[in-house]
């Protein structure tokens, strides 16, 4: 009998050990993981050029796929531009600044293609291709295209282009411009620049325009104490630590921070409606605010959740943490242990206002 209970005793304990939100689930074989994606039983991790493939039951690895390099199959990662890992129908989709690969969920290689140009993102849209790209006019001034492909990566039309008035070759400009394209059953959502209000591009995969998403707020001021902060931790950032010290004095603040920080659409999973996260940079404590819509934009609520960012601005398209069936996933670097965790926390179902 003692026995008996004793083995009860285990068994309960390594069940509440996996399903229990407040304790994270270790991943030891990651180093520098980005993208995060969850699909039914399996979570996929992008981590350089590898994707690893671990259990949701007791978050075993159960495969590792893809590899650096420049010949079959590899990509070459980029640190400013990092490698992007998405789910696109039932298969893996991984891109370069110059190479796209299709995987198997498995981890089987089902296509490649290379890129005759290099763009900062690519996306599956319809039969063709959304891609952002840089461009610099007559003037110096630089701007941020999104451009609808086709198939066989021939142009087809311009969806929407966002300008900056300076020059990135004279100025580094903090928060870096950027557009970050998602896209969710062939309906895109585009995003980013530096823009102060909250405005969300929609586009059909015909890049017809659809409604925007907007709702009424401003991004924040920046602050010269938060200006100083983010000084300090440049210089610690790969990209910025090695720099001269000119490199510093070319640094320009726009003088707030962007409205929008990342977005993330959910996917029809279990049944479930398909709704749009956006965090924002307002923040309480080590909380970041999010706003939560359904796929026509009609707000639902906002919610407080852990930032899980290693970033204190948008750097690039790298976002370390996804949604799936109401719960948010994230991972966080446990120094101490020098490991990855991979943290859970239920969203509210309840709207959040103030």
């Amino acid at each position: 009998m003692t026995k008996k209970i004793l083995l009860l005793f285990v068994l309960l304990l390594a069940f509440f050990s996996l399903s229990f939100p407040g304790k994270p689930a270790v991943l030891p074989e990651l180093m520098k993981p980005g993208n995060i994606e969850i699909d039914g039983d399996n979570l996929y991790v992008l981590d350089g050029a590898a994707v690893y493939v671990y259990s949701m039951k007791d978050y075993r690895l159960l495969t590792k796929f893809g590899k650096k390099g420049q010949g079959p199959g590899e990509l070459v990662p980029n640190d400013e531009i990092p490698l992007q890992m998405r789910l696109v129908n039932g298969k893996i989709f991984l891109n370069s600044q110059t190479k796209i690969i299709y995987y198997s969920k498995e981890g089987t290689m089902l296509k490649e293609k290379t890129l005759p140009f290099s763009c900062l993102q690519i996306i599956p849209l319809g039969e063709g291709f959304a891609i952002s790209r840089p461009g610099f006019g007559t003037n110096g001034a630089f701007s941020l295209n999104v451009i609808l492909y086709d198939a066989q990566l021939k142009p087809i039309k311009t969806l929407t282009s966002m300008k900056d008035k300076l020059s990135l070759r004279r100025k580094i400009v903090i928060p870096t411009p950027y557009i970050y394209l998602h896209c969710v059953n062939d309906t895109l959502f585009v995003t980013g620049g530096n823009h102060r209000d909250f405005h969300i591009e929609v586009f059909d995969e015909q890049g017809s325009p659809l409604t925007p998403i907007k709702t009424p707020y401003q991004g924040l001021e920046l602050t010269d104490s938060f200006k100083n902060e983010l000084i300090e931790w440049l210089k610690t950032d790969s990209r910025f630590s090695s720099a001269p010290i000119e490199v510093f004095q070319r640094l320009h603040f726009p003088g707030y921070l962007p409205a929008i920080r990342n977005i993330v659409v959910t996917d029809k999973t279990a049944g479930k409606r398909v709704k749009i996260y956006v965090q924002t940079y307002k923040q309480q404590g080590n909380l970041s605010e999010f706003f939560v819509f359904d796929f026509k934009g009609n707000p639902l609520k906002k919610v407080f959740l852990p930032t899980a960012s290693r970033y204190k601005v948008k750097m690039n398209h790298e976002i370390a943490f996804t949604f799936y069936n109401n719960k948010y996933y994230y991972l966080v670097e446990n120094l101490d242990a020098e490991e990855w965790e991979l943290h859970m926390e239920e969203v509210n179902q309840e709207a959040v206002r103030e």
